[in-house]
């Protein structure tokens, strides 16, 4: 049996007996044993803790003393054999319940829609393809090779199924548009023509220009190899052939300013005899340049069915209609400038927002809104981005002609002589990708090394042809070489460990007023199944293994830990309790009752004692006096050998009253994520209880940013999950810019505190949150 001294008003020699509650007969008979002395003795605590509190009873004290311990026996085993939900699991569980829903969801607008083939997952919303809406856009693939989308709905299909689309990487994706209206103007058209589909080694035009006319037509002027370049003029009209092929049918040609109809006809000389232009995307047939409409432009691929086509001063309008969807009904959240993207899985450098639900916008509204996919990084990190709770994301971006960087673009190179076309630009875009993803899934040195992801550059031809090509340029040496150092691509995981943390003066709250003011710790956020992100939304799928630091529980935080957490049920012994420290140790204030019910009033009760770290795992708290009702009740109790325990009960999950000591279990005793560190001291100050906790020297801590804020959380490395976002390899800085002091971070708050501020991502992929409330 244990043996206590928890009383300073007896010898410490004499022992007191733990109370099991588990036992349920044994202490039973002890109840009316100990009710006996009372009674019999007509003692102090006789008068104190029964006949104030129960003056209206109508029978002796000892009968109804005797009816309290037999109801309590009863309530013992009820509560031991079960412990229903406390109202802070549940209201989370309901929040959780409420997010999976939306996770969940099959988007559809616009008479098109998405379909799940696969089960949700924490790293797959099962969804193949997303629901694409744009208006308003000067949507570039790179440089100036685009179209101006009036608008359009398309679904976005990945190349791959059960693949994530991945921004950073266009031929991930083929773009099927299904109804809408774009426009080519003279800008557009020439750099078609003149950067993309002559400009490559061997080619016998050069120096294109294109300018649409009022009245339908084209004039196109440049250069043609006959041993010499020679000027060339063309002009004629653009009409499909079939559902896939776009035809400029020369109606005039004039050589070195002659014109050459007549002398072409007579000598029944066609356009082909000139010129030998036969590539993969364009050839002559005759007189007709023969494009294909899916690879106008670098990669992404694109299906689109043109129904009609309108030539004018002001460009090349097309009509776009593949008959699925008879008119476009823009969804809700459709922004008046901009794109919307719903549904599937799209992933920009380490973050994978899944079942998407992102609206593109521009900042400047009053300005064109100029969007360059090859060079969407540059637009992000000069952007921000804004959450709502339930997941939905706004990316707020400058137009990309707005930049510094749009203006240094280096000179366009020549594609190679075997590609016959200017792939040189899905070359260096791949290039760039790869160097970007070095960076996004390195693992740290001082980490394991597990295997390096990266990602596997696709050449033009190959996105094209399926076969792969050269690639004649610096960038694609650069590429090449980067191709042989990296294994194979993962879009899903990163190689890292179980994310990392570590928090800087934050008052860091689980839930509620629930929490601690950390001074400084790291910890390893570890899901519980093995190969999983942690889900910041579900703390029972993970758990928080503290490294080494120092946190202070503050005496409120203590407080309502017990009156919201602990004492969530009924019926039980004690109730409202208060702390404060009082010369070194901890008084508690607070009501209790005998065996969870008896008397029928809460006795207000103050106790005093210091709390001790027991072990490397528990707190106990050791009260050296007792008063009820003001009177103290220490020696009456040790006269008796009643402990404590026998008199309120109280066992709960990480917290149990043993004899006279009520023990904590630190891993246990806060609402999950289960909290697990070693500790080293506990110590009552007047700020709160300090804990410190031994370093645990087998795991390398977080490495914060340099030049950190005074108050911030770092997650690095590993998966996490935040939102409906999925970020691999994580590199996340929390912050709050409006506060000077200690931040507040509330973990099962965090997506009403984020959804207030904003968040910003840097080239690296890697995100900052800032918590402070955005003007609106």
């Amino acid at each position: 049996m244990r043996k206590t001294g928890a009383f300073d008003e007896r010898p410490a020699s004499e022992p007191w007996t733990a109370y099991s509650p588990h036992s349920h007969s044994h202490s039973h008979s002890r109840e009316r044993r100990w009710l006996s002395r009372i009674g019999a003795g007509a003692t102090l605590l006789t008068a104190t803790l029964l006949i104030s509190a129960c003056a209206d009873a109508s029978s002796s004290v000892n009968e109804a003393s005797s009816a309290a311990a037999q109801s309590s026996t009863a309530a013992n085993a009820a509560q031991a054999a079960s412990s229903p939900r406390r109202a802070i699991e549940s209201s989370k569980a309901k929040q959780l319940a409420f997010e999976q829903s939306i996770a969940a969801r099959v988007p559809a607008a616009s008479g098109i829609s998405t379909k799940r083939s696969r089960p949700l997952t924490l790293r797959d919303s099962g969804i193949d393809g997303s629901l694409m809406f744009a208006r308003d856009v000067d949507f570039r693939v790179t440089g100036d090779i685009g179209f101006m989308i009036h608008d359009m709905a398309a679904t976005l299909v990945p190349a791959r199924p059960g693949q994530p689309i991945v921004f950073d990487d266009p031929t991930s994706v083929t773009i099927d548009v299904h109804r809408g209206e774009v426009t080519l103007e003279s800008a557009k058209l020439t750099a078609i023509f003149n950067r993309y589909l002559f400009q490559y080694r061997g080619s016998p035009l050069r120096n294109m220009r294109v300018v649409p006319q009022d009245g339908g037509s084209l004039r196109i002027t440049g250069d043609m190899h006959r041993d010499t370049w020679v000027p060339i003029v063309l002009s004629g009209s653009l009409s499909m052939r079939g559902a896939d092929q776009l035809v400029f049918h020369a109606d005039h040609v004039e050589v070195a300013g002659v014109a050459a109809d007549r002398l072409m006809q007579a000598a029944h000389v066609k356009m082909d005899d000139l010129l030998p232009v036969d590539t993969p995307i364009a050839r002559l047939d005759g007189d007709d340049v023969v494009m294909q409409v899916a690879k106008l432009t670098p990669p992404p691929a694109l299906r689109m069915t043109i129904t009609h086509i309108d030539t004018s001063a002001s460009g090349v309008r097309f009509t776009l209609d593949d008959g699925t969807v008879p008119k476009i009904d823009w969804p809700a959240t459709m922004p008046a400038r901009g794109l919307l993207v719903q549904g599937g899985d799209v992933k920009f450098m380490r973050s994978m927002p899944m079942n998407i639900d992102m609206a593109l916008t521009p900042i400047d509204t009053t300005a064109p809104f100029v969007l360059d996919l090859y060079h969407y990084r540059e637009q992000m990190a000069a952007g921000y981005f804004t959450f709502d709770e339930a997941g939905a994301l706004d990316v707020h971006l400058p137009s990309y002609a707005a930049l510094a960087s749009a203006a240094k673009e280096p000179p366009t190179q020549i594609g190679s002589a075997s590609a016959r076309f200017n792939d040189s630009f899905i070359h260096a875009q791949q290039a760039s990708l790869a160097q970007a993803r070095a960076v996004w899934q390195r693992v740290p040195q001082m980490l394991p090394s597990v295997s390096t992801a990266r990602a596997t550059p696709v050449g033009t031809r190959a996105a094209f042809s399926g076969r792969s090509t050269e690639t004649g340029s610096l960038a694609g040496s650069l590429l090449s070489s980067l191709r042989s150092s990296l294994p194979s691509s993962d879009e899903r995981r990163s190689p890292g460990l179980a994310p990392l943390i570590h928090v800087e003066n934050v008052d860091f709250y689980i839930a509620g007023r629930i929490g601690f003011h950390v001074r400084s710790l790291d910890a390893q956020m570890v899901p519980k199944t093995q190969g999983q992100p942690v889900d910041l939304d579900d703390p029972n799928e993970y758990d928080i293994r503290i490294v080494g630091g120092e946190v202070v529980e503050p005496w409120p935080a203590m407080a309502a830990l017990f009156n919201d957490y602990l004492l969530d049920y009924e019926p039980r012994s004690l109730n409202d309790l208060q702390l404060k420290p009082v010369d070194g140790k901890l008084e508690v204030t607070g009501g209790i009752k005998l065996w969870n019910h008896f008397p029928g009033v809460w006795l207000p009760t103050t106790m005093s004692g210091t709390i001790v770290g027991k072990d490397e795992r528990h707190l106990v708290y050791q009260p050296t006096s007792v008063k009820v009702l003001g009177v103290p009740q220490a020696g009456l109790l040790r006269a008796l050998d009643i402990p404590l325990a026998s008199l309120t009960p109280f066992t709960r999950k990480g917290v149990a009253l043993q004899g006279n000591e009520l023990v904590f279990d630190q891993h246990t005793v806060f609402p999950p994520p289960i909290l697990q560190g070693r500790l080293a001291s506990a110590t009552v100050t007047d700020e709160g209880l300090v804990l410190k906790f031994k370093r645990n020297m087998s795991v390398s801590p977080a490495r914060p940013p340099a030049g950190a804020a005074k108050s911030y959380v770092w997650i690095e490395s590993g998966d996490v999950k935040m939102f409906n976002s999925l970020v691999t390899n994580a590199r996340t800085f929390i912050k709050d810019s409006s506060n000077p002091g200690a931040m507040k971070f509330d973990l099962y708050g965090y997506r009403t505190d984020v959804s207030k501020g904003t968040v910003r991502m840097g080239t690296d992929g890697g995100l900052e949150v800032d918590l402070a409330a955005r003007s609106r």
